[in-house]
Formats: C-alpha cells, sequence, structure tokens
C-alpha cells in the first residue's frame, strides 16, 4: 500500500495564520523523511475553513524542499480557474519537481465560493467539463489552440512550459455519485475519493468504479483510486479521543457552514448537486462517535491498521491522511505520524497480514 497525507490548512485563532503555515510545512517534510509516498493540498476560499486557496502555489514552494515525495492538488475546483493559466502553472509545477505532479481536480461543492466568486452554481458541470477538454487539448496538441467555447477561449495557443510527465501530470477527479463515476470512467481519469464517506461507501465505490472502467473498455487497476480519510494515532483509545474530538469537530462545523447555503435553503443547490441538500438540511450535523465507528482512522496502532487492512481488502492501495484538522496541536500531529510510520506503516508495506 501507499500513505500519503492530505494536507490542509484551517484557522481556528484568526490571528496565527503564519504559525499554521509553518506548521502544516514542517508536518510534510517530516512525512517525507518518515517515508510516506506524497502529499495533497486541497483548495478553499473566503473562510477560516480552508486558507489555501492556491495550492500549487504552494505545491511549487514543496517542489524545493522535498525530493521523492509526489505533490498533489486535492483538489484544484476547475470552476474556478482559468483552464489555461492552470495549465500553465500545473505545467510549472511538474517541472519544478521532475515530474512528481498529480493533478486532482473537481468542480467544487461549497455554495458560499460559487456565490462569492459570482459563478452560478448550475453552470459548475459544464465549466468542469470544458476546463478538463482544455486542460488536456493544451498539454498534448502538437499545434498552436483555438478553442472557443461556452465560458473559455484562446487564439492560436502555444503552452510552455510543459509538463514533464508525457503526454500529462496523471488527472485524479474527486467523485462519489454513479454519474460523476462514470464520467471518470468514460475519460479514463483516476478517481478520488473523500474522506467523509464511510468505509462502506468507500468499498461500494471501489466496486462500482471497478465495473465502470471495465463497462467503459479501460484496465482497471487498484492504483487508479485514491482514498483520503482523517487519521490519528495514539498510544491509548482514550488519548486518541481526547486529542481529536475538539479540533476534528471544530473542523466540521465550520465546514458545514461555509458549504450550505444560508438558512440552510437547499433549494438553491441546482439538482445536479441534489446529494449535497441532504448533507446540508437544517439539524443534520456532524455525530463524533458515529464517525469514529464508521469514517475515521482514529485510535491505537492496532486499531487504525485493523481498519486499513479492511480498506485494503475493499481494494483500496492509495490512502491520504488528513491530519492537521481544526489547530490540533502541531507536536501531536508529529508524534501520531511517527507513530504510525513505525507500527503501522511496515506491516502494509511489506505485506505482512495484519487482523
Amino acid at each position: 500500500m501507499q500513505f500519503g497525507l492530505f494536507q490542509s490548512v484551517q484557522l481556528p485563532e484568526p490571528n496565527a495564520q503564519v504559525k499554521y503555515y509553518k506548521e502544516a510545512l514542517e508536518q510534510v517534510r517530516v512525512a517525507e523523511q518518515l517515508g510516506f509516498d506524497s502529499v495533497w493540498f486541497t483548495e478553499h476560499h473566503f473562510s477560516r475553513h480552508g486558507i489555501v486557496p492556491a495550492s500549487l502555489t504552494v505545491l511549487a514552494y514543496l517542489a524545493g524542499v522535498t525530493t521523492t515525495m509526489r505533490l498533489g492538488t486535492a483538489v484544484a475546483v476547475l470552476p474556478f480557474h482559468n483552464p489555461i493559466k492552470l495549465a500553465e502553472e500545473a505545467a510549472t509545477v511538474d517541472l519544478l519537481s521532475d515530474g512528481r505532479l498529480d493533478l486532482g481536480v473537481g468542480r467544487g461543492y461549497q455554495w458560499g465560493e460559487y456565490h462569492k466568486f459570482a459563478v452560478p452554481m448550475d453552470e459548475a458541470t459544464r465549466r468542469f467539463e470544458e476546463s478538463m477538454a482544455i486542460l488536456t487539448k493544451a498539454w498534448t496538441a502538437t499545434e498552436p489552440v483555438d478553442y472557443h467555447g461556452e465560458f473559455w477561449s484562446c487564439n492560436d495557443m502555444t503552452l510552455h512550459p510543459r509538463p514533464v510527465q508525457l503526454p500529462h501530470p496523471p488527472i485524479w477527479v474527486a467523485a462519489s455519485s454513479a454519474t460523476s463515476m462514470d464520467r471518470v470512467a468514460r475519460h479514463d481519469w483516476n478517481l478520488l475519493i473523500g474522506q467523509g464517506e464511510s468505509f462502506t461507501q468507500v468499498a461500494s465505490q471501489v466496486e462500482y468504479f471497478r465495473h465502470a472502467v471495465t463497462q467503459a473498455g479501460g484496465t482497471y487497476h487498484p492504483g487508479r483510486v485514491t482514498a483520503a480519510r482523517a487519521m490519528y494515532t495514539a498510544r491509548t483509545e482514550e488519548q486518541a479521543r481526547q486529542d481529536t474530538e475538539a479540533p476534528f469537530m471544530w473542523f466540521k462545523r465550520t465546514g458545514q457552514e461555509v458549504g450550505s447555503p444560508p438558512d440552510h435553503r437547499v433549494e438553491l443547490l441546482p439538482d445536479d448537486f441534489k446529494e449535497y441538500r441532504r448533507r446540508y438540511a437544517h439539524g443534520v450535523y456532524a455525530n463524533y462517535d458515529t464517525m469514529w465507528d464508521n469514517v475515521t482512522l482514529f485510535g491505537t496502532p492496532d486499531s487504525v491498521a485493523e481498519r486499513i487492512a479492511g480498506l485494503r481488502n475493499a481494494g483500496v492501495e492509495k490512502l491520504i491522511f488528513f491530519i492537521n484538522y481544526g489547530g490540533i496541536e502541531h507536536r501531536k500531529v508529529l508524534d501520531s505520524l511517527e507513530l504510525f510510520a513505525t507500527k503501522v506503516m511496515p506491516l502494509f508495506k511489506d505485506e505482512v497480514a495484519v487482523g
């Protein structure tokens, strides 16, 4: 199995943004030394729930201070970006990192971000699909490109620099519904599974995507799926609960606040976001005990390893860990990473059976 980080920077203390960024970047450097394979930064805008609006800028910095980790976006929200500029910036990071970029993309889901950007949310899917067409064409065209679409146009465009990886960096798409996974399979992209899905849902999505790739005429292998999980490893279950509950619930609560339409008016969400109407309905809130049992990888090395073994049995061979939620103490994050790397990682790197 391969293990990486799913990194975010939140701002529980409004005046501590420098501290939180420095801690997140140090966690990445330490994780590389401990043997983690990758780091993926998530993009958010306009709230303390996430203060990395320019993930490729952060990855460009990390390209210079890491040597082996793959560097990913999870995800770049395509409807908010000029796709030609994004193609240039991604190619630059791929060049600076000697071909270590993984470009994770999605259409976003937070009503507040769409509202503040003044981008109609019912255009999200069309903007995503048009941006993907332009990205691919910009990276692979052998002649200057003309493109005139619904949202973007260019004339006689030749991309420089070009990506180091050929034909372009691997594309990963965040998807959960059958319709979305069918689109991913049809275009021969790779699948990102979010950290909020239950273990049962992850298993179902992997099986569905496997079938969808085969139906689309592609070749499926487990390396085409990456799943994100919140993770914290401690020496006792009690310590894991004590250390994670307050910061993780801050993260979940602020996510609900910025993602939901005002006053939980879920009817403002377009039909192709209908799965989020249930998530953001009035009275729907995250429950820590439920997430402990069904979603997160919180616990002792033995209990975390047991759950990872279950994910591996469901077909997941790439996991990325959300580790710095809600201002959790930096020292505790580093201790968790070291404990995981010494007690859990060898069980799966060496393919030793667990449980």
